[in-house]
């Protein structure tokens, strides 16, 4: 079963709903990075469609640490690049850090989180939340699903990501396409938040998906990064690609040329 087959039936007591939905976070645990830290974090999210999303930290040790995803984001991440819109609640194997519950502030809607099997809300473990955008955007909002024709170039699928962006504090555009020697392409897309630490770049996006999807074995051979807007990454792009994939072949291209 992969990970978008995974289903709760929506008709039970919320109490009930917790419960399995918890019960995917060993599961979800399995698929993260930890070199540095060895301590494994899993996150399910439950969405409105009924399907359940995972989640897992994923640490780089090549790089700094705030490259670092964690498995909050990293659910959020997933049920967003299969089409999500709206997420009900989110089973966490350890509390949420802080900088994860302003990131989940992005969603904009309320979010039952799971803990040790108590059900509290996001408003409960943030209150007072910092926030600058009252748009009616928000993280999970527009179709952020990328799909690709066999015929798809790996520059077209990092346009598609770039213009999947959420990003409506600067207006940036950015998309990360790998492709790994299977063949299989993996993309990400930025995604700030208010607090702008917390938020993603394209490249985490990219490479949390492709560990998400059982593929942090399957070496990157290519990647192209398309990008325009005041917060692009181009100028490290080359540095962090020489961490994260020695030797790929690696492009980067401004949309508005």
């Amino acid at each position: 079963m992969t990970n978008d087959e995974l289903t709760i039936d929506m008709n039970q007591p919320e109490e009930q709903l917790a419960a399995q939905l918890s019960a995917f976070l060993p599961r979800a645990a399995k698929l993260a990075n930890v070199p540095v830290s060895g301590f494994r974090v899993g996150a399910a999210a439950l969405g409105a469609s009924g399907r359940v999303w995972l989640g897992a930290n994923q640490e780089f040790a090549q790089l700094p640490h705030n490259f670092t995803v964690h498995a909050e984001q990293a659910a959020v991440l997933n049920a967003r690049s299969h089409g999500e819109t709206k997420l009900l609640m989110l089973a966490v194997s350890a509390p949420p850090c802080g900088y994860c519950r302003q990131f989940l502030r992005e969603l904009k809607t309320p979010l039952e989180t799971v803990l040790d099997g108590r059900v509290v809300s996001l408003d409960e473990l943030l209150p007072e939340a910092f926030a600058l955008s009252a748009d009616e955007e928000t993280l999970l909002s527009g179709k952020a699903r990328l799909s690709f024709s066999a015929g798809s170039s790996l520059k077209e699928a990092a346009l598609a990501a770039a213009r999947a962006s959420y990003s409506p504090y600067t207006g940036t555009k950015s998309g990360a396409a790998l492709l790994c020697e299977s063949g299989k392409i993996f993309c990400g897309s930025l995604l700030e938040s208010a607090a702008y630490n917390p938020s993603l770049s394209a490249l985490q996006s990219a490479f949390t998906l492709r560990a998400l999807g059982g593929a942090s074995g399957d070496p990157v051979r290519r990647c192209v990064l398309a990008e325009t807007g005041p917060a692009a990454m181009g100028e490290i792009f080359l540095p962090l690609m020489r961490s994260l994939a020695p030797g790929a072949d690696c492009e980067l291209f401004d949309i508005d040329d």
